[in-house]
């Protein structure tokens, strides 16, 4: 979304040059060196993304209710050369961090199920929820302590999907398992459907000060604005009073 921000900005200083306004393409110029250096050098990712992730930046405390459902978020998947679909390179932050609540709920004596939210959002033939049972599984998750969620596209059909799979586990607590940075769209998501989750980061994504532009930065903000944009749409669509039709151009997770 940045460098789309960044071309936009460059047509329409090409373009006031073409119209004969000078003025006008000499400030375009200097506004897209300041988006080059603000973006990439540091100053605007660690903005956008400090106050958006700031909520979740501390863990919750594992109080552990009887009955518990730990929802993980799937975050796309990869397709190396010989081998069968993996999870996703932001994806494993995620799983970790739902392996480590699930071996802490099975020790407490508590009773613990994973969700796995996740449908075939990268048109792969197989759901995303699939792929990642396979690594849970490897990880210690035993197969009859895992649910698959395999019908949601979108952060919002990760909420709208789950919730008769949470009504059958019937958890007393649900514990959201997501990046830092897209905790705020998801907990949005599920407390329109209904439930009370108590939000766990993963990853935590931070911009970084930089002496020339990064490209690491240039991620950075992009994910900050896909988040940012997200939000906004769901709060239109809540303005609008449409928040029953899923907006589904919104990619999953990755997000």
């Amino acid at each position: 979304m940045a460098v789309k921000l960044l071309i936009l900005l460059l047509v329409c200083t090409w373009l006031a040059g073409r119209q004969g306004w000078p003025r006008l393409r000499q400030a375009g110029l200097v506004l897209a060196l300041l988006f080059v250096l603000a973006v990439g050098c540091g100053p605007v990712p660690k903005v956008l993304l400090h106050y958006w992730q700031a909520p979740y930046v501390q863990r919750p405390a594992l109080d552990w209710a009887p009955a518990n459902a730990i929802v993980l978020l799937t975050a796309g998947s990869t397709y190396p050369p010989g081998g069968p679909l993996e999870p996703g390179q932001t994806a494993y932050a995620r799983i970790a961090q739902t392996v480590v609540l699930y071996r802490d709920c099975h020790a407490s004596g508590a009773r613990c199920t994973v969700l796995v939210s996740g449908g075939d959002a990268n048109h792969t033939g197989e759901p995303l929820s699939l792929t990642y049972r396979r690594v849970l599984l490897r990880l210690g998750v035993p197969d009859e302590d895992m649910v698959l969620e395999t019908r949601s596209l979108t952060t919002w059909g990760n909420a709208r999907f789950s919730r008769a799979k949470l009504q059958q586990i019937g958890a007393d607590r649900i514990w959201l398992v997501t990046s830092a940075r897209h905790l705020r769209r998801a907990v949005f998501a599920f407390e329109h459907f209904g439930m009370d989750v108590t939000p766990v980061r993963a990853d935590y994504l931070r911009g970084l000060w930089s002496w020339v532009p990064s490209a690491y930065n240039l991620y950075a903000t992009d994910a900050a604005l896909h988040e940012y944009a997200g939000m906004a749409l769901y709060h239109w669509y809540a303005w609008r009073g449409r928040l029953d039709v899923p907006p589904e151009n919104m990619d999953p997770a990755e997000d």
